[in-house]
């Protein structure tokens, strides 16, 4: 199975523009259903910036640790690559900052 990895943007407009908790219950369920048959799932950084925002999303994040997985040390060589590229004389430092906090 393909397991999607959600960045923290997905959760954060999905909460203030299209699917409050309020308004799309239905969303919030879908994920928590799609989390546990392994289908999406995030990074322990992404949770962080979520919970960082003290609302109801962070709440919900809180609730739902297993959403948020550590770093897989199999990954670290790729980071470095990844690292490599994004530092190419093609982007403005700003941009390279940014990408890779």
């Amino acid at each position: 199975m393909t397991r999607y990895l959600l960045d923290a943007n997905v959760f954060i407009q999905a909460k203030n523009l299209h699917y409050g908790f309020d308004f799309c219950p239905a969303f919030w369920d879908w994920l928590d259903r799609a989390r546990a048959t392994g289908a999406v799932a995030s990074i322990e950084r992404m949770g962080a910036e979520i919970e960082a925002g003290d609302d109801e999303l962070a709440v919900w994040a809180r609730q739902r640790p297993e959403l948020f997985l550590p770093p897989d040390p199999s990954i670290m060589p790729s980071l470095g690559e990844v690292s490599t590229w994004a530092n190419s004389p093609n982007y403005e430092p700003v941009a390279i900052n940014t990408f890779l906090k």
